[in-house]
């Protein structure tokens, strides 16, 4: 018969606070052939191990498709914040509940036997990459992007203006950013530069009634701010795009939502603007791309609304297109912002490679505003022990982390997926294919690699976090979770998120 046997150097992997169990007493009852470290049969032999940082949708995926095709394969995920599920759980907006419906298929992937959740353990401090390199068969990263690209402006540094990660982070309660209290007051109207989903949510949220808020798991204290501005005047989000419609990044999922989202926000574009869009490289991307075809009919409905701008007592979302901000505008004192220049753009080049040049006309517009948000993408940031080469991307085949300046060399058991391996860009499911082929190829490698070295289990695992550290379990979250909804219920939400890793640790006991 086969057991869960951990080994002796895992109960060295103890709470932070003092009383809390040790993580021997926290193992599942036994269910398959695994132990803590590896997977040990009774003759000895056992199955691999897999170290996964990171349990967003990417670590999630990726730890799907390595089961299916490897059901007695043991992996340990780690995650820095004892909550899982990064960007579902802090970048997807709250009013797309049925977005977040994806964690009910990453928590079957948690009941695998196979499977254990390390929350609360950072890569990095509480153990580092070469140290998990040499303890598992193969590691796995992650970890998305947490950098954010600047707009290397005049008037960026001022009060006022904020990247897009950080103010999503605030708004869905991410422990790092509760405390951010971006503005007191936000002025008349709002610029957020760039146009994708997530610039998209961000005027969402801003111009949408709290009232139709409430019931989410948004952050309350983000709710209330922004119902502040609103009550202030924060009457206009400017939706700013260097390019065209044709070329922005926004779904016609969300671009269609906004006309119907609520009945105290309007969606305008200027009709003018939109012909500029459709200059004859434009034309032909348009005559190939069918989804664009469609984003036509709801922009041309909101054109039809842009004549009720000044007569209209909705919040507005006006849609900016071929512009580029230029500065960023003081106030009197200097230290906040007041506006944004922006530079009216052209678009040249052939279809599908055009550029936004500045236009030769040299035709400039300033709007004022109380709040600026850089919306214009993530970047990866450096972690020691991963190489990023000249582009700030890792170097990778089929997900196998390679050296940057010998392609064909393996990173000793390095593997990503998700935004660390093709770049911040795509949806949740946009992890899917990226996992499986992550996935297959951890698989193959391991494969030819042969039969695990050694029948000792106790050679292998996490036997150097730092003492002292409270690790927390998947059936841990499973406790935070219930108690998350629980509160949320009291209040009439669907959650009430936890904000504190402190108050997490403690409700834990």
């Amino acid at each position: 018969m086969l057991a869960w046997r951990p080994a002796p150097q895992m109960t060295r992997l103890h709470a932070r606070v003092k009383g809390v169990t040790p993580l021997r007493q926290l193992q599942r009852k036994p269910t398959t052939a695994s132990s803590v470290l590896a997977h040990v049969s009774c003759s000895g032999r056992r199955d691999y191990h897999v170290a996964v940082v990171g349990s967003g949708p990417a670590g999630f995926y990726t730890t799907k498709y390595l089961f299916k095709q490897a059901p007695d394969l043991c992996v340990d995920m780690f995650e820095r914040l004892p909550t899982p599920f990064g960007l579902v759980r802090f970048g997807v907006a709250p009013d797309h509940p049925e977005v977040k419906n994806v964690t009910n298929d990453f928590a079957q992937v948690a009941a695998s036997p196979g499977f254990r959740f390390l929350g609360n353990v950072e890569v990095g401090k509480d153990v580092t990459l070469p140290e998990l390199q040499r303890e598992y068969d193969a590691v796995i990263m992650c970890t998305g992007a947490e950098g954010e690209r600047m707009l290397g402006i005049p008037g960026e540094d001022l009060s006022g203006v904020m990247g897009a990660p950080a103010f999503v982070k605030w708004y869905n309660g991410h422990p790092d950013y509760v405390g951010l209290n971006p503005l007191q007051h936000a002025g008349e109207s709002a610029v957020v530069l760039g146009q994708g989903n997530v610039a998209i949510d961000i005027a969402r949220i801003l111009t949408r009634p709290p009232n139709e808020l409430h019931s989410t798991d948004i952050h309350a204290g983000a709710l209330a701010q922004i119902g502040e501005w609103q009550r202030d005047g924060l009457r206009t989000v400017h939706l700013v795009g260097r390019r065209g419609f044709v070329q922005a990044a926004f779904t016609n999922a969300e671009l269609r939502e906004l006309l119907t989202i609520s009945d105290e926000v309007l969606p305008i574009v200027d009709p003018d603007e939109l012909a500029l869009c459709r200059n004859p490289a434009s034309e032909q991307e348009l005559a190939k791309n069918r989804m664009k075809k469609r984003s036509v009919d709801i922009l041309s409905k909101m054109a039809e609304n842009f004549a009720l701008k000044d007569t209209t007592s909705k919040r507005i979302i006006w849609l900016r297109f071929l512009w580029s901000p230029a500065a960023v505008l003081p106030s009197s004192d200097g230290k906040r912002v007041a506006g944004v220049r922006l530079d009216r753009n052209e678009l040249h080049g052939e279809p599908g490679k055009q550029a936004a040049v500045k236009s030769s006309n040299g035709f400039q517009e300033d709007v004022a505003c109380g709040i600026v948000l850089r919306s214009v993408g993530f970047q990866l940031t450096p972690m020691q022990g991963v190489p990023l080469n000249d582009s700030k991307r890792v170097p990778h085949i089929q997900g196998r982390v390679t050296c940057p300046t010998e392609a064909g060399d393996a990173g000793g058991g390095l593997y990503v997926s998700g935004w660390a391996k093709r770049g911040p860009q795509g949806t949740v499911a946009t992890n899917i294919p990226d996992a499986q082929e992550t996935a297959k190829r951890v698989l193959q490698d391991l494969k030819e690699r042969g039969p695990p070295s050694g029948i000792d289990a106790t050679n292998r695992g996490p036997t150097m976090v730092t003492p002292g550290t409270r690790v927390v379990s998947f059936a841990d979250w499973q406790r935070l979770e219930a108690e998350e909804a629980r509160r949320g219920s009291d209040c009439g939400k669907s959650a009430s998120k936890f904000t504190d890793v402190g108050e997490m640790l403690q409700v834990l006991g």
